[in-house]
């Protein structure tokens, strides 16, 4: 009984399913562009059909394939060669894995799925470059686990925002923090810290990290939470490194890449490095040792790390290991002490820390400084010097004050350094601004002198003095440089320089290096004669500036010309030599600029400039007679090409600037014979070994002598691959002094000796041959020196040749040659060919050991001599053995002896194995070696390589492998390499496969009419490359056969030409007489059966195709939607059903799904058909198909079915109109418009309903010419592209964008739209149009999402222009055209100022308008005209430089309009407020009656409040009247450094408005020095009797300090009634006699004072103004005291005189008088 149990168990093992194996998904073109679009992780396997590696490889990643799933990765496969080369994928197998639609290639071995694995889910292959990853759980668990340190952003669920995640605030708060970390990414990257984010909310809570966005930091697993600022990207990364040594277990000095040190020096103020070698015992005591201090350093705050690498210790200089080398703030200073004591190093690293001194560098630090610093003094110095030591410690004095000054000071003791920059003379300071260097040429000894030069120089921008070295050094390294040769003794050169001065700032800001010279032995070089003089270095190439160079504006003007303006430049006799040495296709013109035809010529060619620039030739001209005449030319203007110094001399009409182009291009591209004079003929004889020379004497066109050179042109590109130049001349002289007497003569120079040619000089070919012939080339009793292409030659020519490559100028080589030279004559003797060569780069392309090398080549098989190369007799033995021995072994080839056997032997086996294979390849090898000599005899070569790079290229990834090659065509074995027999017959096979037919015409046009697919491959007989064609596309010959199409080949040139091919080889498919021609790589049969079988290619128009079996395989696999007819040949109804269905094939087809029919009765049945016809729909991805049911002959039923299955939800655009659309465009944030016109399309489709109903078909021919396809365009303008259209309308509303579609003319044309249909996107109210394929869904879609995420120039309208001049105060126009390659460059970078303009309330929009824009005066495209208020100004300067328009457009005097308050939006004022010290601010709002009146009188006073620097401006919006606390409008608020003050008196009377404007108290600020222009000052003068003003200079540190010392006294003297003022105009201070700034002058009365004493002590200036301000009362009471004193004297004499007078006596009278 249990046998009868074990029966039953087994048989139910059987019947048990096993369980489904993963299996990677196989996809399409299509289907992987969708995945794309919908998946973030996408690894891609690319296979090929005919590739058995393929096969293995895809068995190893199936293992792999659930593993990737549950890491959110989708593996998927697919073969289509056509896509993979736009991929980057040319052999096969490849894995491309794509991050966010961004591919990376995996460069590993395919075959170990494991390392696949941690390829694909490794942060390293995630990494997008400034972008943070996005990851799921699982992905961040593996990543946490495999890297050391992971930083990652927790954000909200996208699912759980709105529109993309943007609305909620914390989703708004995650964008924003996203953004700026992503500034830090690749920062992170380098410094070995991973960066991830995650939007899983869930993940978030278990963690408790509480309100989103937020930051955890994993260190070795170990996590930690940022608790700052997340907005803050630098806090942020220097948080992240600071945290890096805390989750260490052991405290080590952390081992850091170059990359990462790279990133640490610039984001780490204090580092030290150590750099060591880890194989050197020292390093490896000193690290020991340093380990103990590495604590320390981190309680000091200086990071420690090591780093192991020779090419990094290399960049820095550091030629011994190890050193130590401290960086503070990105500058190196290398420690010299000992290593081993690190007691003393910390030491010296806390010193570095506490003290600051000027840091040594080698010269490769130096080279970086100079490179990536603004303002750079260096001290070239020696260190064993005593005077150098005294510089040095007086110089240490003033180091922190150029750190102040920002300018980064260093030392180098190297004396080759100084050299290269022509320093002969240390100790040297040289000065670097923006990497031009400035010789100091004081005292070094006085510091204070050294400190206030460099000030002078970091605060005024001078010519910089340079020398020979450091000029040749900036025209190297600067594209655009000007340099004046001067005398600096001489007074025309000083007064030149002082003008010159003037525009160094512009040349500055114009990107143009500005130096001068004072070195007569460098201006000979260049040819200058006259001093001064200026060259203008364009790309290297020299311009010299022929007009005033007193008048520095014209100058400046012509240096922006040639900059911008390519013409052909001026340069001396020895420019040209320098150029003509260092330029590889150089055009010179000799030409007199006195004759006015020479000048009429160079007009025409300088229409040709741009062309030669494009092709890569610079042309020159030259006004020297005498160098003319030293290359024989006697007439001028002449025109000279040289490439590789080799001159060739036009002969044709130099006033035909297109024919002279045509030459220059044909002498580039092509090889033709140079046409020279005697004297370049002599000077080519005497620096080439080989020179062909035909002296045609005296010949015109037409002649013998003429058509004798045409010929030969045909060997001229032979001639070259064997390194001879070959060349023509008229001149008779120089033939005369070899004795030719008659021409034409065709003459051999070698070595300078010539031998005539004496045969038939009419046929090329016997001149071919006796040119290269051995006999002729070979140079009696030496060694002949060759080139790589003569090599090669003679290599493919011999059967045995020696060759000695040597390095050129090698002692030992010269010593060897000359013992060769012994056996030279013995080995040709014997036919063997003796050669040297010593070409650069021989080591590589020859894959040699080293040299000199010694090779002797039988076959092409090489062996190389390995014993002593001065044992000549040795050698030679060597060389005769080699030659006769006959080996009976697969042969082992190099690289390039392969590639050359793969190219020329029609038949070979190849072999490839490695030394890892072992005994396993040596058995296989021993059972080949059988079959070697059976291989020869079949006309097969067999060889064996190790060539691992060329095994890849054929998909060999593992060892061994046999791959046969015919004509170049791999095909690889996949079968046992032990069973000798078996491989013979399989290489017997491939070398027999049957070829493919061969026709003629007559079997052409039969083909054609009686077979459904026929493809003819057209080939040209006598091409090389044919059989290598035709072998490939045998391979494919009888797999398209099961496809049913026919592959013939045919050579019929006339065929050919018919069908589009004037130039063989081609294929032209031919589909039921209707032809298509092939357009892709035509090597690639693979490619090519794709193409043939290709659904697309197959289908015809007019009816529903006919397929077999493995078509519908094929297409089925490769369309989303297939519906197939089913019927049979005996079937009656079956064409009756057919006729109706034709009527939907177009329609089926518009919707996307695939229409065709089979006659196959067995499928039928397999799909669970048994009654014919039958339609079935195939939807990409079911198993099993859906059975139609319905009405057979009701043919739109069957449509709607379609559709149906298709589709069911049914989604379509919605259509709207009238104010429903425009409140739409006005209201929605985000909405595309459709406009289309369905009356054109309803024409459309009624006539190609009655097309239809005709049945006939017409030819291809017919069909291109009738104009019914016309008709059709505008059909498929509208119905297919909405159908189109509908594909992307669930996308659009994804990234939430609303799509509608609309047939409202009226609104179409509002929006200036007139030729349907199209596309506007509208924002908030504003449109743009798209201007690409509307046929293209995905390139519109990009397009809408592109405008959504990022703020473009949107394209508009005239009607749209109109609009939006009427309706925006500032408003930037960019006018171009279409097919300009300019204005589209100029276009993209504008793009990068949008934002900023948006931020300053500029609108900056473009338009495709010539016709208006003439309106605007406007002749040349592109072109910017800037709308202030509806005003337009054109701008003139560079539009090449985004960041000068970008200045141009928020200059306020491009702003601001003459007699008119502008009007202003919110963003402008806010930007106002920010800039405009002084700003009057009308608000007013629409209702507002009075405003018209207002602003009338206001404008009067509006010019006036210019000149006192006050910004008048208008603002119509009540919300930002609102945000200033204005409530009652209109109304006038004056900011005064954003202090606002509000006018309460009539708005309607202007003078009152001025003259509160401009009175003291609402100008003045408390507490600050108020800043005044000359207007101000000037009514402050007049207004007031004391006045102080401090006149300083803008930028400058110094007055920076005086400044704020001063606000402290601003209120001291307010209280001694004097008005404190400051002014930054040093014109107008010298107007008062000031010249030195900063200073204060005192005015009493307009009366002024200078302060002379010390401006940093304001108790000095505040008493000194103390006192000028009471010094007059003070005199007024000595005044007054004086006059009471003389009232009083006066008084007190009266007093006197009144009081003490005698009294008077009385007279008696006598008694006698009466």
């Amino acid at each position: 009984m249990w046998w009868w149990l074990l029966l039953v168990a087994l048989a139910t093992a059987k019947r048990a399913p096993t369980p489904q194996e993963p299996v990677i998904e196989e996809v399409n073109a299509k289907q992987l562009e969708r995945l794309l679009d919908e998946k973030d992780y996408v690894a891609v396997f690319w296979y090929a059909r005919s590739c058995t590696t393929c096969d293995h490889v895809l068995q190893e990643l199936e293992k792999i394939d659930d593993d990737t799933d549950s890491f959110g990765v989708d593996f998927v496969k697919i073969n289509d060669k056509r896509l993979a080369k736009q991929y980057g994928i040319s052999k096969f197998p490849a894995l491309t894995y794509f991050r966010e639609k961004e591919p990376i290639i995996y460069e590993g071995d395919l075959t170990e799925e494991d390392d696949v694995l941690e390829f694909l889910t490794s942060l390293e292959a995630m990494d997008l470059p400034d972008r943070i990853e996005e990851v799921n759980a699982r992905i961040l668990e593996k990543i946490v686990q495999d890297t050391e340190f992971v930083a990652v952003l927790f954000c909200p669920d996208t699912s759980s925002c709105s529109r993309g995640g943007v609305t909620k605030p914390e989703c708004k708060k995650c964008v924003k923090v996203l953004q700026e970390l992503e500034n830090i990414d690749d920062e992170a990257d380098q410094l070995g810290i991973g960066f991830v984010k995650l939007n899983d909310e869930a993940l978030a809570e278990e963690y408790n990290l509480g309100e989103l966005p937020a930051l955890v930091y994993y260190r070795h697993q170990i996590p930690i939470i940022y608790e700052g600022e997340l907005t803050k990207e630098e806090d942020v990364l220097e948080w992240l490194v600071q945290h890096k040594s805390t989750g260490d277990e052991e405290d080590i000095i952390e081992d850091v890449t170059s990359k990462t040190l790279s990133t640490l020096i610039n984001s780490v103020d204090n580092l030290v490095v150590l750099f060591y070698d880890h194989g050197d015992r020292d390093s490896m005591l000193i690290l020991d040792e340093l380990e103990t201090i590495d604590d320390d350093c981190d309680k000091y705050g200086i990071q420690f790390v090591k780093i192991d690498d020779e090419s990094a210790a290399e960049e820095f200089g550091l030629d011994s290991l190890p050193t130590i080398v401290y960086f503070e703030k990105g500058l190196p200073n290398v420690y010299d002490g000992d290593l081993k004591k690190e007691e003393m190093l910390l030491e010296w690293l806390v010193q570095q820390l506490e003290k600051d001194e000027i840091e040594d560098v080698t010269d490769e630090m130096l080279d970086k400084l100079i490179k990536d610093t603004k303002l750079l003094a260096v001290l070239f110095y020696d260190n064993d010097d005593r005077k150098s030591q005294r510089v040095l410690n007086e110089l240490e004095n003033i180091d922190d004050e150029c750190d102040q000054l920002g300018i980064v000071f260093v030392k180098i003791d190297n004396e080759d350094e100084a050299k290269e920059y022509g320093i002969e003379k240390i100790p040297s300071l040289v000065y670097f601004e923006s990497g031009i260097p400035t010789l100091y040429q004081g005292n070094l000894e006085d510091e204070d002198k050294v400190l206030k030069w460099f000030e002078h120089q970091a605060k005024h921008d001078e010519i910089e003095d340079v020398t020979d070295e450091m000029l040749d050094i900036i025209v190297d390294k600067f594209q655009y440089v000007a340099v004046l040769f001067y005398d600096k003794d001489q007074k025309k050169s000083q007064k030149v320089l002082t003008e010159l001065e003037n525009i160094d700032d512009e040349c500055d800001q114009n990107g143009i290096a500005f130096v001068k010279i004072d070195d007569d032995n460098e201006a000979k070089e260049k040819g200058i004669d006259v001093i001064p003089s200026l060259v203008f270095f364009e790309k290297k190439i020299p311009h010299v500036y022929e007009g005033d160079l007193l008048k520095e504006d014209d100058l400046l003007g012509w240096l922006l010309h040639q900059k911008r303006h390519a013409e052909i430049p001026e340069v001396t006799d020895e420019m040209m030599d320098y150029l003509i040495e260092t330029i590889d296709y150089l055009a010179v013109l000799f030409y007199d600029k006195d004759d006015k035809q020479d000048i009429r010529v160079l007009n025409e060619l300088e229409n040709i400039d741009d062309d030669l620039e494009k092709e890569g030739i610079v042309i020159v001209r030259i006004d020297n007679k005498a160098e003319a005449k030293e290359f024989g030319i006697d007439h001028l203007p002449t025109l000279l090409y040289f490439e590789d110094q080799i001159p060739a001399l036009y002969e044709g009409d130099l006033m035909n600037e297109d024919e002279v182009l045509e030459w220059l291009i044909e002498q580039k591209n092509t090889a033709t014979i140079e046409e020279v004079t005697d004297e370049i003929l002599e000077d080519l004889i005497e620096e080439h070994e080989y020179v062909v020379v035909y002296f045609s004497g005296q010949c015109e066109e037409g002649e013998k002598c003429d058509n004798i050179l045409d010929e030969l042109e045909n060997i001229d590109d032979e001639l070259d691959e064997t390194g001879i130049v070959f060349v023509t001349t008229e001149d008779l002289a120089f033939a005369k002094k070899h004795g030719i007497k008659t021409f034409p003569k065709l003459v051999f120079f070698r070595n300078k000796e010539p031998m005539v040619y004496s045969g038939d000089i009419d046929d090329e070919d016997e001149v071919l041959a006796w040119i290269t012939d051995e006999d002729t080339l070979e140079i009696p009793d030496r060694i002949e020196e060759v080139n790589t292409r003569m090599l090669d030659k003679i290599l493919a020519e011999n059967d045995h040749v020696v060759v000695f490559f040597y390095k050129e100028g090698d002692k030992k080589s010269q010593k060897i040659l000359q013992e060769l030279e012994n056996i030279d004559d013995e080995c040709e003797e014997q036919d063997v060919d003796f050669v040297k060569t010593s070409d650069e780069g021989i080591v590589k392309e020859y894959d040699l050991p080293s040299l000199p090398a010694l090779a002797f080549y039988r076959h092409r098989f090489r062996d190389f001599y390995t014993g002593d190369l001065m044992h000549e007799e040795a050698i030679l033995d060597w060389v005769l053995h080699l030659q006769h021995a006959n080996p009976d072994v697969i042969e082992s080839v190099d690289r390039k002896t392969l590639q050359v056997l793969i190219n020329d032997v029609e038949h070979l086996a190849v072999f490839f194995y490695d030394d890892k294979c072992g005994e396993e390849c040596d058995e296989i090898l021993e059972e080949l070696e059988t079959i070697d000599d059976d291989t020869d005899q079949y006309g097969i070569q067999f060889v064996k390589s190790k060539d691992a790079k060329l095994a890849a290229e054929v998909g060999i990834f593992s060892f061994p492998a046999l791959v046969y090659y015919e004509t170049g065509v791999p095909i690889m074995y996949d079968g046992n390499l032990l069973d000798e027999s078996e491989v013979l017959e399989w290489m017997m096979a491939q070398k027999n496969d049957a070829s493919i037919e061969e026709i003629d015409r007559d079997t052409l046009f039969k083909y054609i009419e009686t077979k459904e697919f026929l493809a003819v491959v057209f080939y040209k007989e006598e091409d090389p490359d044919s059989p290598r064609i035709l072998r490939h596309i045998e391979l494919i010959d009888d797999e398209a056969a099961e496809y049913g199409i026919k592959i013939v080949k045919m050579r019929d040139r006339l065929m050919a030409k018919k069908y589009g091919f004037r130039d063989p080889p081609g294929l032209t498919y031919f589909r039921k007489g209707k032809f298509i021609n092939y357009d892709g790589d035509i090597d690639d049969e693979e490619e090519i059966l794709d193409w043939l079988t290709d659904p697309e290619n197959m289908e015809l128009t007019d009816h529903i195709e006919k397929i077999n079996r493995k078509m519908f395989d094929k297409i089925r696999h490769r369309s989303d939607y297939v519906a197939v007819f089913l019927y049979s040949s005996d079937c009656k109804q079956c064409p009756r059903v057919l006729l109706e269905v034709e009527h939907i094939d177009d329609e089926a087809d518009a919707a996307g799904i695939n229409f065709v029919k089979v006659d196959d009765k067995k499928m039928a049945k397999e799909f669970g058909v048994f009654a014919l016809p039958a339609i079935l729909f195939f939807k990409l991805g079911s198993k099993e198909p859906v059975i139609y049911a319905g009405d057979l002959y009701d043919e739109q039923q069957i449509l709607q079915w379609l559709l149906t299955q298709k589709d069911p939800s049914g989604d379509v655009i919605e259509a709207m109109e009238g104010e429903d659309l425009l409140d739409i465009i006005e209201n929605e944030e985000a909405v595309a418009v459709y406009f289309w016109d369905k009356s054109q399309c309803d024409v459309c489709t009624s006539r190609e309903t009655k097309r239809k109903h005709k049945h006939h078909a017409t030819s291809e021919e017919e069909k291109q010419n009738s104009t019914e396809g016309h008709d059709n365009e505008d059909c498929e303008q509208c119905g297919q592209i909405l159908e189109e259209l509908e594909n992307i309308d669930d996308d659009c509303e994804r990234h939430g964008i609303m799509f509608v579609k609309t047939q409202d003319l009226k609104i179409a044309e509002k929006y200036g739209a007139t030729d349907f249909p199209v596309l506007m996107y509208f924002e908030e109210g504003i449109g743009g149009m798209f201007e690409g394929d509307l046929g293209e869904e995905e390139e519109v879609l990009q397009w809408l999402i592109t405008q959504r995420t990022e703020d473009r120039i949107e394209l508009i309208t005239r009607v749209m222009l109109e609009s939006l001049v009427e309706d925006t105060q500032y408003l930037a126009v960019y006018f171009y055209k279409q097919n300009c390659h300019i204005c589209e460059q100029i276009l993209e970078d504008l793009e990068s100022i949008d934002d900023e303009c948006d931020v300053y309330g500029i609108h900056l929009v473009r338009i495709q308008d010539p016709q208006l824009a003439k309106r605007y005066s406007i002749k040349t495209f592109p072109a910017l005209v800037y709308f202030r208020n509806g005003n337009p100004l054109l701008f003139e300067g560079d539009l090449q430089n985004e960041q000068s328009v970008l200045e141009w457009l928020i200059d306020d005097d491009n702003r601001e309009l003459a007699d008119e308050i502008e009007s202003v939006n919110e963003r402008m004022l806010a930007r106002l407020l920010n800039e405009s010290p002084l700003l009057a601010v009308f608000f007013y709002d629409e209702d507002c009656p009075e405003c018209g009146e207002i602003l009338e009188q206001l404008e009067d006073i509006d010019g006036e409040a210019d000149l006192f620097g006050i910004d008048f401006v208008k603002i119509c919006s009540a919300e930002a009247a609102a945000e200033h606390g204005l409530h009652s409008l209109p109304a006038l608020m004056y900011f005064r450094k954003q202090v606002p003050m509000i006018y309460d008196g009539d708005l309607t009377q202007a003078d009152r408005v001025l003259d509160w404007l401009t009175s003291q108290d609402v100008f003045e600020i408390k507490n600050e020095i108020e800043e005044v222009n000359r207007k101000m000052l000037d009514k402050l003068l007049d207004e007031n009797e004391f006045v102080a003003v401090f006149f300083y200079e803008a930028h400058s540190e110094e007055s920076r300090i005086i400044t704020e010392k001063l606000e402290n006294i601003d209120s001291e003297t307010d209280n001694f009634d004097i008005t404190f003022v400051k002014m930054a105009d040093p014109r107008y201070a010298r107007k008062w006699g000031v010249i030195q700034l900063p200073a204060i002058v005192y005015f009493r009365r307009r009366f002024p004072s200078i302060y002379r004493g010390d401006l940093r002590s304001e108790t000095d200036v505040l008493e000194w103004l103390r006192k000028n301000r009471f010094r007059q009362p003070e005199l007024n009471i000595f005044m007054y005291a004086l006059v009471a004193i003389s009232i009083a004297f006066v008084t007190y004499t009266a007093f006197l005189l009144q009081c003490f007078k005698s009294q008077p006596q009385t007279v008696v009278v006598h008694p006698k008088q009466p």
